[in-house]
């Protein structure tokens, strides 16, 4: 009975999938949609939205720096990557202009405390440019229901890379001075949304770990950011 059954119900399976194609066939859109409805897609959404191997991502954007206590400074971000696979892909350039000043917390707690003399001699390292290249890991893709008809791609990634960073010397008094690059690691981690036909929308954490000179010390520093940067993908694309 058993066994019956389990014929029974993929011979149902595959009169319905047969008669879904036939009726679907030659119909408009809005016909196919009514019928899609009943019947379930023909195609379930297990692949992204559109491929990305061998596809270059070209993105500009904006960051901040919500978590230094120094500085408070944003930037402009751009970065090309270049997609191996869905999985696998290298960034080969990474670059942010940043504008910052002092914290209220240094000139509030630390340049009022100190002479004038003091304000002149002392100073603090800002980040005005960063250069760098990573390897980007995408370990899952899913997708969101937005509504009961529409539904929203996108992909987690991780990354890691080196680069240099270009550090002003800023006095207490807010006077940038000399400038240098020092060389460091970058550390990204991000959320891909896709949209068709070919773009996506990039929300990302950048931590790049490099030294800097503050204080009168040499010491590693971590200048993080938060960025929102639009992504626009070339290659061969299918027809939809």
């Amino acid at each position: 009975m058993g066994k019956l059954s389990k014929i029974l119900g993929l011979t149902t399976c595959v009169i319905s999938a047969a008669g879904m194609a036939q009726v679907t066939e030659g119909n408009s859109a809005v016909e196919q949609y009514r019928i899609q409805s009943h019947y379930g897609p023909e195609e379930a959404l297990l692949s992204p939205l559109f491929p990305r191997e061998e596809k270059v991502e070209i993105s500009g954007g904006a960051a901040i720096a919500p978590l230094s206590s120094l500085m408070d400074y944003y930037g402009y971000q751009g970065s090309l990557v270049y997609h191996i696979n869905r999985r696998h892909a290298v960034e080969p350039v990474f670059y942010s202009a940043n504008s910052g000043e002092l914290s209220s917390f240094v000139k509030e707690q630390i340049a009022n405390k100190i002479d004038e003399s003091g304000r002149s001699s002392t100073f603090v390292a800002i980040p005005k440019q960063i250069l760098a290249a990573s390897y980007l890991f995408s370990p899952y893709h899913a997708k969101l229901h937005l509504s009961e008809r529409s539904v929203s791609h996108f992909d987690l990634y991780f990354g890691l890379g080196a680069g240099a960073v270009q550090n002003e010397a800023t006095n207490l008094n807010g006077v940038a001075g000399s400038a240098e690059w020092n060389a460091g690691g970058l550390l990204t981690a991000g959320v891909r949304m896709l949209f068709q036909p070919r773009f996506a929308l990039r929300l990302e954490a950048r931590d790049f770990v490099a030294g800097a000179d503050s204080f009168g010390k040499k010491s590693t520093t971590h200048n993080f950011q938060m960025g929102l940067s639009l992504s626009v993908f070339f290659g061969s694309f299918p027809s939809f």
